[in-house]
This record gives structure tokens, sequence and C-alpha cells, in this order.
């Protein structure tokens, strides 16, 4: 216990003395012994925005014993189907309930990406990725050649498959959304936990998040409690959108942003061990939300590689540079295409993508962020 009470110290400010704010110590240092089985190191050769040529990205895995190259990115909306119903979801129900028709074979797919002749580091999204049919044969055939990292909530069984077919050294990171409230009412805690730790086990990186609404924030503790038997940590993740009639994370109270600062401190130095040698952080980089607790920063008019090292593909196969706002033809169909070089954005914030394919905003956009975000914390 006291050995995590230092570590959280030394990730930044001390542990809150506020009853109200206390982190079960107790429970974490029971999670990071358990979590010192994972670790990775790394070596990272950057992505250059600067010129025509595109140099791709080197990722050493030495505890995997492979290397990780991929020239591009995409966030790949598999489909919209998903067996929960979370209210704070960015589909509405109808969405989420629509019957799975699959746009091509798990054949086609891997020839559309093949045929490309680029290796792509596919995250994997949805609705939930792992309802696709034949999901897990899917990505061993697109692990033959590309790279994956998933978003999901962690509920079927095709996990257990997932992980006794699929090389780790071919995923990059697996985001395993715990959804506290929509897992009591359907019963999925087990399943969560069990397909967790079958991938920790065998040799994923593997991150529980937590959507931080203020009824997830308010049971924290709770949630901590439940993750530290299988030895993980839920990392709160910045609510976007409208939730309860209010649009956050404007919304959030000066309470309710020191507790997500706090838990995230705890979730940074809790998983510290696992990325310390990562020189590419994973792209779902929630670690840094808050940053993000008063709004999203403005990249328009900076220069990203969206559209040339990054892209939004589409259940049929569309691809966009990211939030639609340009097309780049279609996998399935042949017509994809990419830019020569770095263009400037003219999109909407695209959350994590942003961060890692955009130039930094200018020091004095910085500033100015820093200064209006200051005035507002004191005005709350």
């Amino acid at each position: 216990m006291v050995q995590m009470h230092a570590a959280i110290q030394t990730a930044g400010q001390a542990i809150p003395s506020r009853p109200d704010w206390r982190l079960s110590l107790a429970a974490v240092a029971r999670v990071s012994r358990q979590r010192g089985r994972q670790g990775t190191s790394a070596h990272l050769a950057i992505i250059s925005l600067d010129g025509d040529e595109q140099r791709g990205v080197e990722l050493q895995l030495s505890e995997r014993g492979t290397t990780m190259k991929y020239d591009v990115e995409a966030d790949w909306q598999l489909l919209n189907t998903c067996n929960y119903r979370c209210p704070y979801c960015f589909f509405d129900n109808d969405t989420l309930g629509e019957k799975i028709k699959p746009a091509a074979s798990n054949e086609a797919w891997q020839h559309a990406f093949d045929r490309s002749g680029l290796t792509w580091l596919l995250h994997m999204t949805g609705g939930e990725p792992s309802v696709y049919p034949d999901f897990v044969d899917l990505c061993a055939r697109l692990t033959g050649r590309h790279l994956l990292s998933i978003n999901s909530n962690m509920t079927y069984k095709s996990w257990q498959d997932f992980a006794r077919r699929i090389s780790p050294r071919r995923v990059s990171f697996i985001n395993a959304g715990f959804h506290l409230a929509e897992r009591e009412r359907k019963n999925g805690l087990k399943p969560y936990l069990d397909n967790v730790e079958t991938l920790r086990e065998a040799g994923f990186q593997i991150m529980s998040s937590l959507v931080a609404t203020p009824e997830a924030l308010a049971r924290f503790e709770e949630a901590i409690d439940l993750l530290a038997p299988i030895g993980m940590f839920p990392i709160p993740k910045v609510l976007r959108g409208h939730h309860e009639g209010k649009s956050y994370p404007g919304a959030y109270t000066s309470t309710e942003r020191r507790a997500f600062r706090h838990y995230n401190e705890a979730a940074r130095a809790f998983y510290a061990p696992a990325l310390k040698d990562r020189d590419e952080r994973p792209t779902v980089d929630m670690f840094g939300d808050d940053r993000m607790l008063h709004g999203t920063p403005n990249y328009d008019g900076l220069r990203c590689g969206a559209g040339r090292l990054f892209f939004k593909i589409e259940p049929n196969g569309d691809v966009f540079r990211c939030g639609n706002s340009r097309a780049y033809g279609n996998l399935l169909d042949g017509t994809f295409w990419r830019e020569d070089r770095a263009e400037p954005c003219d999109s909407v914030h695209c959350y994590y993508f942003c961060e890692k394919y955009s130039e930094r905003p200018p020091l004095s956009r910085r500033l100015h962020r820093l200064a209006r975000t200051t005035v507002r914390e004191v005005l709350r």
C-alpha cells in the first residue's frame, strides 16, 4: 500500500485526503502486484509530417518478440449493432439494434486491405465488434499482414477463441469498456472479468476504461474493487455529448473535475509499468483525458496526417479523412486513394486521433486555451 501511494505521488499530485475522494489503496496495491505480470518494451520511429515522404511507424515490442510496422492507421467502424444500450452512446437505440448485414465476406475484406499495398493498423470499433459474424476469423485473416487495436465491452465468448487464435504480437492494444451501470443491468460482470483476464494472461495489452458520467464518478471506488481481483484498474474516460439533459464535458462540476483528475492520475500510475517503454502511446490514449475536461482543442487549419496516414472507414467500406469531411473512395470496390502530404484540418475534432496525427497548436493558441481554462476553473 505504501509503495502504491508513493507511485501515485511521484506521478503527480498526492492523493487527496478528503474522504469523498479517497482511493482504495489496498485494492490498487493488490491490482498493482497482479498487474506486474504484464509489461512491454518499445521503440518507435515517429511519423514525419514534413515533406512528401511518409516513413510509416515502426513499433518494437521486445517482450512480444516482434516489430510492429504499419503504413497507415484507420478508425474502422465495423458495424453499428451493439448488445448494450448505454445512455451516453453516440448512437440511438434503433441504430444499435440494427440487423447485422456485413458489406462483404471476411475474404473480401482481407483482399481489400491487402490490395491497397499498405500495412494497416486497424482500430476496430462499433457498435460492438465482437458480435460481427465470424469476428475471430476476420481478425485471423487480417493479422496475417495487418495489425489491430479494438474497442469492446467484453461480453461475448468469442474473446476466448480470440485469445487462442490471435497473436498478441499483431494487436497494439484492446480497450475494454467497463460500462458499470449497463453491465449490472445485463448481468455482464462475470463475462467481462473472465474475458479480460484470459486476454491479459495470453499476453495482450489491455486497458479497462469507464466513461465518467457523474454517476460513474460517484461509484468509481466500487469499480476499482470490482476490477481488482483480475489485476485491472479503471481509466476514467471523459464524457462527451449530451447526457441527462446536459452537454459534457462542459457540464462537469468543479467537484466532478477534481474527482476525475484524481482517478486519472491513479490510472496513469497504475498502467505506467506497462506503458513506460512504449515510445508510441496507445492511440486511444485516455490517460490525457484530464486535459479535455472543459472541452476539446481547436485544430482547425493545422496540418494533419488524416487523409495520408489516418482514415475513417465506414461499415460499407467508404473511406473518409475523418468526420466524413472528405471522401477517399471505397476499399471494397478498389477506389481507395490517399493524399501525398499532410493537409490543413478541415473537420471536427476526432478525439484521440487528432492528438496523434495533428501538428501541435501554436504556443499562442495553447497559452490562450490554458488561460481560458484557468478562468473557467476559478469561476466555478
